[in-house]
């Protein structure tokens, strides 16, 4: 990419204090693995790629449906019935073509979800069960990778910055004992987009040695637009912090 290119199309990112070039630079030079390309995922890849992210991943097993299509920006109704990541993937680089996107069209298990985080920054979770969450979480901890958790609902949702070794996991808010899938429920998809974007500026604020947020739980209110902050305490004996 030439710098003139870069000026143009970063101008309005590069012109804050703490980004500069350098950040620019540095956000060009990292690498982000979003796992799952639904709801949340849309708005956290379009922001990802339209802050310069150099390198995204795409994980997500599914393929395009209907009722998709009220909160999934990354697809239309011309992707109905095919493979999300692969719709995901060509929609971010016809948007910026100068970043690489790989696809990962993955089920998550125990094997194969480690080998794809430990090449990566950081990871955004924008998965849509807690099986395979706690699975993201496993892999991240080993790998010792920070991530972003998200969750939505109805016009509300949560976000979570984790750092293994310095602030709780799922594992720590969820023993397995307590572990339970929700049945689907309904989402505006503004809320979603929320959420999303909520996650796509924690990663910002990671790659750029900003954060401020890990350990708080930050919880979204849209009925009464209303932020919360819980602080969270890692569990002492959970395998995080050893």
């Amino acid at each position: 990419m030439d710098d003139q290119y870069m000026y143009a199309r970063y101008a309005r990112q590069i012109s804050l204090p703490e980004m500069g070039i350098a950040g620019q630079d540095k956000l060009l030079a990292s690498s982000v693995l979003i796992c799952g390309c639904g709801g949340l995922g849309s708005p956290a890849a379009f922001y990802t790629a339209a802050m310069g992210v150099g390198c995204i991943g795409l994980v997500d097993n599914d393929v395009v449906s209907r009722s998709n299509l009220n909160r999934q920006l990354l697809y239309t109704p011309a992707d109905v019935g095919k493979s999300k990541v692969a719709c995901a993937a060509a929609r971010l680089r016809q948007f910026n073509p100068h970043i690489s996107v790989n696809a990962y069209p993955l089920y998550i298990d125990a094997t194969n979800i480690g080998p794809v985080v430990k090449d990566y920054d950081i990871i955004i979770d924008c998965l849509d069960n807690l099986d395979s969450r706690l699975l993201l979480n496993d892999a991240c901890v080993t790998e010792k990778k920070p991530f972003i958790h998200a969750g939505v609902a109805h016009l509300s949702g949560q976000v979570m910055t984790v750092i293994p070794g310095q602030s709780a996991c799922l594992r720590c808010l969820l023993p397995v004992s307590q572990k339970k899938d929700a049945p689907t429920r309904g989402v505006i998809g503004a809320a979603a987009g929320v959420i999303g974007s909520l996650q796509a500026l924690a990663v910002y604020k990671y790659l750029l040695s900003l954060a401020t947020d890990q350990g708080q739980y930050v919880l979204f209110d849209g009925w009464n637009n209303r932020l919360q902050h819980l602080e969270l305490q890692a569990d002492p004996g959970c395998f995080c912090q050893k």
